[in-house]
């Protein structure tokens, strides 16, 4: 197993650069993939990632959203030679600690993503936390399944050849979708999927790209379209719980 840190990054700038020594620690390489933030957001990202070694940046020349720099990373991953990839967050909100917890559980099972399934503190705000309980009814539904954990959280080890495999079968979307439907649609595949409790903070002054009525509707969207899938794949899901898998 070749594993990288994949960070993608979109005017975060401050919180990246406090954050990213803990990073450097690690002692995995780096990936970030910019995702068309502004020019001086990306300068200082690339000034600070500058100043230690296994460190890759790469920019998208447009805003893709979260999960096309994510995919993005993938392909850069694959290129360099790796075989996992780490997604951890750009603003600070994950518990880098907890890596290495994740990586032995890649190592034991390096053909399953290993998710991250949040603990939160008193930072968290109270619609987020609740919103998951939400998401976590439909991807139930969606499956036909409790093997989902939580499928909100971006912290993850990704085996690149399975999610390469999830993205020949399935379109995935490339936003606030992405996370969600990435996990639902590996399930359909059988994909393996073993979750870590893991801190989720909300640090002070953060910024969120989240937007309440956008990116809402959009995952009202995802969860309508992803229940039709389903129900096409009513007696693949149904045979496959019948056979315990």
């Amino acid at each position: 197993m070749n594993c990288c840190l994949l960070i993608p990054h979109y005017n975060h700038e401050r919180q990246f650069v406090a954050f990213l020594p803990q990073l450097v620690a690690t002692g995995l390489p780096l990936i970030v993939v910019d995702d068309g933030s502004h020019e001086s957001s990306r300068t200082q990202v690339a000034s600070a990632l500058a100043q230690y070694p296994n460190t890759y940046f790469f920019t998208l020349q447009r805003n893709r959203g979260k999960g096309g720099a994510v995919k993005a990373g993938a392909v850069f991953a694959r290129n360099l030679g790796f075989t996992h990839a780490l997604q951890i967050d750009a603003d600070g909100q994950h518990n880098v600690a907890d890596v290495e917890a994740f990586l032995r559980l890649a190592q034991q099972h390096p053909d399953a993503i290993i998710c991250g399934k949040p603990v939160f503190d008193t930072s968290a705000p109270k619609a987020r936390v609740y919103g998951r309980k939400v998401t976590d009814f439909w991807v139930a539904l969606e499956t036909l399944s409790l093997r989902i954990k939580d499928g909100l959280c971006g912290f993850r080890i990704y085996p690149l050849t399975q999610i390469e495999n999830v993205f020949d079968h399935y379109f995935v979307g490339n936003r606030m979708d992405f996370d969600t439907e990435l996990l639902v649609k590996a399930v359909w595949l059988n994909t393996p999927l073993i979750f870590i409790n893991t801190k989720v903070i909300y640090p002070e002054q953060s910024v969120s790209h989240f937007n309440y009525l956008r990116d809402n509707l959009l995952l009202i969207k995802l969860h309508s379209r992803l229940m039709l899938g389903m129900l096409v794949r009513l007696p693949l899901l149904l045979w496959q719980r019948v056979r315990g898998k």
